[in-house]
């Protein structure tokens, strides 16, 4: 009984995201403002600091992440989407130089690793992104020469979501995805709560139905005052 337990447990795991909503659920934690400290493993750069700003980039029922980076280094700004027929999540940013770059690759429990795409024999990036919990994630980036096998880090970026504090009271969810909120909205004498200005938006354009939606979902229950 325990082992068909176990292999229940891991085929559910293993089930993939049936919408761009759902793939966005295990990582939304992304969404806030988070302070970084950034580390150069190869002795490139001198450290510094950037605050990244995720949000959610919502288009009727297409779901993405996105982010901008003041301070950086690296990268300034990007989306991170799903890819329902590949069934892979794409990083597609923009340096810091103004130079694009793509990267694919899947989740792993808490771990997101997402591969430059490249022609054949290019050197190639890769980020890993450790999702620690709602106000905490590691980012490392490897480079991998032309014509190499191995990976070599290049920067380490540990990352505080502000505004979030480490021991939680009760847990309350955004009414647009279940994220985990910073701001609310008022609609017929009810508080919701919303985890970016996307969602704002999304809400105020489509309240009842957001409404209607989140209650199925679970995301409005004791939340409201």
């Amino acid at each position: 009984m325990m082992t068909l337990t176990i292999l229940a447990t891991l085929l559910a795991l293993q089930k993939e995201p049936s919408s761009t909503k759902e793939a966005m659920k295990p990582i939304q934690l992304l969404v806030g403002e988070w302070r970084a400290q950034v580390s150069s493993d190869d002795g490139k750069h001198e450290p510094w600091e950037e605050v990244q700003s995720w949000e959610y980039k919502i288009d009727k029922e297409e779901y993405a992440l996105q982010f901008e980076s003041k301070g950086s280094k690296e990268f300034k700004s990007g989306v991170l989407s799903y890819d329902l027929k590949k069934k892979v999540y794409r990083l597609d940013v923009v340096r810091a130089n103004d130079a694009k770059a793509s990267f694919e690759g899947k989740l792993n429990g808490k771990e997101l690793v997402l591969e430059e795409a490249v022609e054949a024999k290019a050197a190639q990036e890769k980020a890993t992104f450790n999702l620690l919990r709602d106000n905490r994630i590691l980012i490392a980036v490897e480079r991998k020469e032309a014509g190499k096998n191995n990976w070599a880090p290049t920067l380490s970026i540990a990352s505080t979501k502000q505004g979030v504090p480490f021991a939680r009271t009760a847990q309350t969810f955004c009414v647009v995805t279940g994220g985990t909120p910073s701001s609310t909205v008022e609609y017929k004498g009810v508080t919701y709560n919303l985890c970016c200005n996307s969602c704002r938006k999304e809400f105020l354009a489509h309240p009842e139905e957001t409404i209607a939606r989140a209650k199925k979902e679970g995301y409005i229950k004791d939340q409201m005052k």
